[in-house]
């Protein structure tokens, strides 16, 4: 046999804040599940097409379905991909593949996207011991056998079969590394100045918390009965340090995307890797998301020192509210005074060091005053960056409802995590407006001064990003109240 399965990114609209250098990163999972399969079965082959790293567009990428033949497509959009989603599993289906669907998305509306003929499996969250069994089982040629395969939906005549939850891996060093090899590697990070030669990594999987918004620590929890339970777990400090070596020596990668939902959910881990580059003279540049709430704690027991020396300097931290009622029924707890407190700690200790601070709006009982508040709030705080992102109703989490469902993918255009200029399916046009209105209008003492903090900083990379942070928000909210109907920018090679 010379079967071949190709993980496919198909052509994607471009995430308006997002340089284009850096506007697609390296899918990891398709990397991490493709070196399972590589190791796993033999006489398989194993590709990977990324469609955006390539600027390849959907003529293009058509044309090398149909000439490579794939026996198994494998696909892994998110929400607001839907519709290219459904687009590349027609292409597969139409080649004669076998469409397998997996992430945070598909694998939330497993019986919906088996309704529409076009996906033949849904995989369920992590997908590297599944997608092995999965392929051996589907080769044997006995499709009754797919039952015993954990973890996946699949067609039965009309039905759609779920085999139960697959335990979620306990020992992430036991996973082989990433086939990077797969990838255009070379593409990622390609003339960008703040994120050069870029690779996505990954320390940990799950969280330690259990936040309503996300989907996340969805994707990487266990499920000892029928809802999800946060489960976290970290590789080891030698095996991360190996990967990094490996990037940077084999691939010339010189900057660290962590992928992780909470970077510094582990105490120790993170500062012991970065102990490990620093001994080895390894210097790379990294971006993480981390919990507000441990960033005192690794202020005080000096990892955020450490990780800073070896090379952290841009931070995604998760605010959400300021107002602690509405944490808590966002499941998420968080003590105002010591963000507040860290944050200031991080501005004038670690002036090279980028902080993006991400704030929620829409919420049940979201009123104008209130989302005014909000705005103020994150105005007054030391942040290079505020962005303020729509509660999103993602399916996995308790704000999806099963009415949303729209096959032809395009209703998901809206899932896009950025205001809008009018109302959508599921929030108020009139909350959108206001919030732009405030980015534009609204400049008290303490925005103004933390702008100028950001424009007059001693590090260049920071300053460029604070500018182009501004620049590109200010072109956002005009054409927002243009109302234009594209949020996301369909890059010019989109249907070459």
């Amino acid at each position: 046999m010379n079967e071949l399965f190709l993980f496919v990114r198909p052509p994607r609209p471009l995430w308006p804040f997002n340089g284009p250098g850096t506007a697609f990163w390296p899918p990891l999972a398709f990397a991490s599940m493709a070196a399972a399969l590589r190791g796993g079965i033999t006489g398989l082959r194993v590709a990977i097409l990324d469609a955006p790293a390539l600027k390849m567009g959907w003529k293009t990428l058509s044309s090398e379905i149909r000439r490579l033949k794939p026996s198994y497509v494998g696909i892994g959009e998110e929400a607001v991909s839907c519709v290219e989603g459904l687009r590349l599993a027609s292409i597969g289906k139409a080649s004669g593949a076998t469409v397998i669907a997996g992430g945070c998305f598909f694998g939330n509306v497993a019986q919906q996207i088996l309704s529409t003929k076009l996906v033949d499996v849904v995989v369920h969250g992590e997908g590297e011991q599944t997608i092995v069994e999965l392929v051996q089982t589907l080769r044997s040629g006995d499709k009754h056998t797919l039952r015993r395969v954990r973890g996946i939906t699949f067609s039965d005549g009309d039905d759609a079969v779920f085999t139960g939850w697959r335990e979620p891996l306990a020992d992430l060093d036991s996973l082989p590394f990433p086939a990077y090899d797969l990838l255009p590697i070379q593409n990622y990070g390609t003339g960008s100045r703040n994120h050069p030669d870029l690779v996505s990594i990954e320390l940990s999987r799950g969280c330690t918390h259990q936040c309503e918004f996300c989907v996340l620590w969805r994707q990487m929890s266990r499920y000892p009965a029928t809802s999800p339970v946060a489960c976290l777990r970290t590789k080891s400090p030698e095996r991360v340090f190996e990967e990094i070596r490996i990037c940077t020596e084999r691939y010339g990668r010189r900057y660290l995307g962590w992928v992780d939902p909470c970077f510094n959910a582990d105490p120790k881990v993170p500062q012991r890797v970065s102990e490990l580059l620093l001994s080895s003279g390894i210097k790379v540049g990294q971006s993480a998301w981390v919990r507000a709430d441990y960033l005192r704690r690794d202020i005080e027991t000096g990892a955020l020192d450490t990780c800073t020396r070896a090379g952290l300097n841009e931070l995604y931290i998760g605010i959400e509210r300021s107002d602690s009622d509405d944490l808590s029924r966002l499941n998420k707890r968080l003590n105002h005074s010591d963000v507040a407190e860290a944050l200031e700690t991080i501005a004038t200790r670690y002036p090279h060091v980028c902080t993006v601070g991400s704030f929620i709006y829409g919420v049940p009982g979201e009123t104008r005053d209130s989302l005014r508040s909000l705005f103020r709030f994150g105005c007054g705080l030391p942040l290079d960056m505020a962005l303020f992102i729509p509660l999103t109703p993602l399916p996995g989490t308790p704000f999806w409802k099963p009415e949303l469902w729209d096959a032809s993918g395009s209703l998901f255009r809206d899932l896009d995590f950025l205001p809008h200029g009018n109302a959508d399916a599921w929030s108020s046009g009139d909350l959108h407006s206001m919030l732009l209105r405030c980015f534009v209008l609204y400049w008290p003492l303490a925005r103004i001064r933390t702008v100028l903090r950001g424009l007059s900083v001693r590090d260049l990379r920071r300053r460029r990003i604070v500018r182009n942070y501004l620049k590109r928000s200010a072109l956002f909210a005009l054409r927002a109240f243009a109302n234009q109907e594209h949020r996301m920018q369909i890059p010019d090679w989109y249907q070459s």
